[in-house]
């Protein structure tokens, strides 16, 4: 079991105090464990990020946070099977996703270390002798608090662009895959040139020390994602400080399937990420399967054939083509929708118990699909987070915007048709952030991401990514 220490205040702190485990979902076994902090290391944290903006050049200078972060994305490049690795024994993910997933987030920093250079505001000329310059600046003290399921590259994709916009950034990672989150950090406060104070990490439960940085009077704005339950718990506390937050919550993502579509690639593409990636714990997985249908039939067995034989099994090993669910918590709210599903629905395939394995302590499911099902079932309604997919059909292109609207979240959707004009009144009919045309799960450090309705607030990545993380100000000259 490794051993790690949180950073605050510009320097590391040990587990004198008391540590979390951290389990391998694979092996029941302790891998990790970091200190369990309390709201005093909150608030330590707080006034050295605040001392450390109004003492050093950090929000103002571009040219330093942009070198900053080129360094630390160079040291993440040259570091990414170990800590992929470490990324596997905490989250359960394949190895090959997990490198994946270290890997890209060198794209992300570069990307953002050259939007710090680029950041600006915008003049007007407001009378004779009068003129107003509208500048961006950064929010200030900034609180990143990410999930488990992709850890890192939610952690890097608010962090690298509050980072980029002058912040001081203090992050809360996931308890359970807090290990790789501080081996990130490591990587960031080692880059020469990055004042004391500007970063920290803060592990512990999120009932102390995500409640602490909530209720801080010091941050300035929360950038979380996560379940929507405790989003909204967020969004209430915060506002007794009127503090900034951006949200992105959950998901119960259509996958819309005309009958002229590609059948080959879509059903592949559908089988890839509601069960392949992740085992279905990513908050944009295709969850609802909305089919044409003339083609229900047909594409329901393609779906079990694809799904036949799929090998669950430990991240590390090589044959293995979806990994274990998070955490024991997840494992069993998982099996608790699927037997609802046995009794309320038709089982199209999958279902069963995944063989060979000691399921007290690994948590392995296979994947399951469901059809016939209520409307209203909790099955379509809320967010399962694992392999479950349900079925529903469609006779006309209106009936498949109703049905992709009819939940309370809006994060993303997926069209699949070789007609341009479906597309189109499809993805424009569709609430939510993002709809991907003939593909799936593309996210691009160029292009914003978020959620309609109940799936969040503020958007991330892109340029609007870097605006969420400022506030703007006029000023205003006038010499008449």
């Amino acid at each position: 079991m490794k051993k790690y220490a949180a950073y605050l205040a510009g320097e590391w702190v040990d587990a004198s105090g008391g540590c979390n485990a951290i389990i391998d979902p694979a092996s029941g076994e302790a891998v990790s464990a970091v200190p369990a902090l309390t709201p005093r290391h909150v608030d330590a944290a707080v006034r050295a990020a605040q001392q450390a903006l109004a003492r050093s050049g950090w929000a103002s200078d571009a040219r330093l946070r942009a070198d900053v972060m080129l360094q630390w994305a160079e040291r993440i490049e040259k570091n990414v099977g170990a800590l992929a690795r470490r990324l596997t024994l905490e989250n359960g993910k394949l190895l090959g996703e997990a490198k994946f997933e270290i890997g890209n987030q060198v794209n992300v920093i570069r990307f953002n270390a050259g939007l710090a250079r680029a950041l600006s505001g915008h003049s007007h000329s407001l009378g004779a002798k009068v003129m107003g310059v509208v500048a961006r600046e950064p929010m200030g003290v900034v609180a990143v608090i990410s999930p488990w399921n992709w850890p890192i590259s939610l952690l890097v994709r608010d962090l690298a662009p509050a980072l980029a916009a002058g912040n001081a950034v203090l992050s809360k990672p996931a308890s359970q895959t807090a290990g790789v989150s501080v081996e990130i950090l490591r990587l960031l406060v080692e880059c020469d040139g990055l004042p004391e104070g500007v970063v920290g990490m803060l592990t512990g439960s999120g009932g102390s020390v995500g409640q602490a940085i909530v209720e801080h009077p010091g941050i300035d704005m929360i950038a979380f994602t996560g379940d929507g339950a405790t989003g909204k718990g967020i969004a209430r506390d915060a506002a007794s400080t009127v503090k900034k937050v951006a949200l992105e919550l959950g998901g119960k993502s259509p996958f819309v399937l005309c009958a002229d579509a590609d059948m080959d690639k879509a059903v592949s593409t559908l089988v890839r990420f509601i069960f392949l990636t992740t085992c279905g714990q990513i908050c944009t997985a295709p969850s609802r399967l909305l089919v044409e249908s003339s083609v229900k039939k047909a594409v329901c067995e393609r779906l079990a054939r694809a799904i036949e034989g799929i090998k669950v099994g430990p991240g590390l090993d090589p044959a293995s083509q979806m990994g274990a669910i998070t955490t024991r918590d997840q494992y069993e709210k998982i099996l608790g929708f699927i037997e609802l599903g046995k009794k309320e629905a038709a089982l199209v395939a999958g279902g069963g118990a995944v063989a060979d394995v000691d399921h007290d302590k690994c948590n392995f499911i296979a994947p399951a699909i469901f059809t016939d099902m209520d409307p209203r079932s909790p099955l379509v309604q809320e967010e399962i987070f694992g392999p479950v997919l349900t079925v529903q059909s469609f006779a006309s292109d209106e009936e498949a915007v109703h049905l992709a609207n009819d939940t309370p979240f809006g994060l993303a959707a997926g069209v699949f048709t070789q007609n341009l004009d479906r597309a189109w009144f499809l993805s424009r009919g569709i609430k939510a952030g993002t709809v991907w045309i003939n593909n799936y799960n593309r996210f691009y450090a160029e292009t914003e991401v978020g959620g309609y309705k109940e799936s969040g607030v503020g958007r991330m990545a892109g340029f609007d990514g870097l605006h969420e993380f400022t506030q703007t100000k006029h000023i205003n000259f006038d010499s008449t």
